[in-house]
């Protein structure tokens, strides 16, 4: 394929709903929330970065590499993986205090399964899933923030909302700015995400939904044909979508997830897609894989 035609190729499926990420990374050593034109901010590139294939043995995802990760939100992300794996060995151990969650079960361990509310809507335009996400989940923590707003707080554009750009990373700066519930970070995945990070995910998963009255994860996810897709998405379309990640079943080995498409009368095949779905966390994962998610 022509380089011309794989540009064309990609605009038609970044206009479902893009999560942009390659459009404009922020510099390695950059802060999360670096306005951009900053000397720090790296500027939008002109065309997208060229494709690249996963490194798995079959080979069968081919796509845009994963966006780069400042140093500023590494360091965070590992303060706080830090943190969690203690909250999840003082749970093993009975140490849990009742505060961090709402279950009586909580008390004695963390509860073998856990879903917030359910709070799925109907993303208004087919770019506004990641503005109906951030809706969703401070919904689940107890506050009200609609979908244009969101969009106005995300600097959603018709190609969608970006993983990361000039200004750091829109999806977790806007929950922060929004709840004072859960301090959230990303998490950025190669395109074929290893088992320790699958596990490390399950961790992250575990501790959200149970820590502090709870909080739900946002999913960046890169479906490909040949690789993975969310529930009632067409398998042989490349689709770039946030969701909302509410819960978990079997320890974290199962995540429970809400769709933005259900209802949307945008997307034609929108009546596929269950408001409330459920995947194996290794399948949420490499979904998400090439982009990663936000804890």
């Amino acid at each position: 394929m022509e380089p011309v035609q794989r540009s064309v190729r990609l605009v038609t499926a970044v206009a479902l709903c893009l999560a942009a990420g390659w459009l404009a990374w922020p510099a390695p050593g950059a802060e999360a929330g670096v306005p951009a034109g900053s000397a720090t901010a790296w500027p939008v590139a002109a065309q997208p970065a060229p494709l690249v294939t996963d490194s798995g043995a079959l080979q069968t995802k081919t796509g845009q590499p994963a966006p780069v990760m400042s140093a500023a939100m590494l360091a965070a992300n590992a303060r706080k993986q830090a943190a969690a794996r203690q909250f999840v060995a003082r749970a093993r151990r009975g140490r849990v205090f009742a505060r961090t969650c709402a279950r009586r079960a909580c008390r004695h361990g963390l509860p073998a399964a856990r879903d917030l509310l359910p709070t799925q809507k109907a993303q208004i335009t087919d770019w506004f899933c990641g503005p109906a996400t951030v809706s969703e989940m401070l919904s689940q923590m107890g506050q009200t923030v609609g979908q244009h707003r969101a969009a106005r707080e995300l600097r959603t554009t018709p190609g969608g909302t970006d993983w990361s750009d000039a200004g750091g990373y829109p999806v977790p700066n806007v929950l922060n700015k929004n709840q004072e519930r859960n301090e959230y970070v990303a998490v950025g995945l190669p395109w074929v995400p290893t088992a320790a990070q699958v596990a490390v995910y399950q961790t992250d998963l575990v501790t959200d939904i149970n820590h502090n009255g709870g909080a739900p994860l946002a999913g960046d996810a890169y479906e490909v044909p040949g690789g993975p897709h969310l529930v009632g998405h067409p398998a042989n379309q490349t689709i770039y979508h946030w969701f909302d990640i509410r819960g978990y079943r079997n320890s974290g080995a199962i995540t429970d997830y809400e769709d933005s498409v259900h209802g949307a009368s945008s997307i034609g095949w929108a009546g596929t897609v269950p408001a409330y779905s459920s995947l194996p966390s290794a399948t949420i994962v490499d979904i998400v894989g090439a982009r990663g998610y936000d804890w």
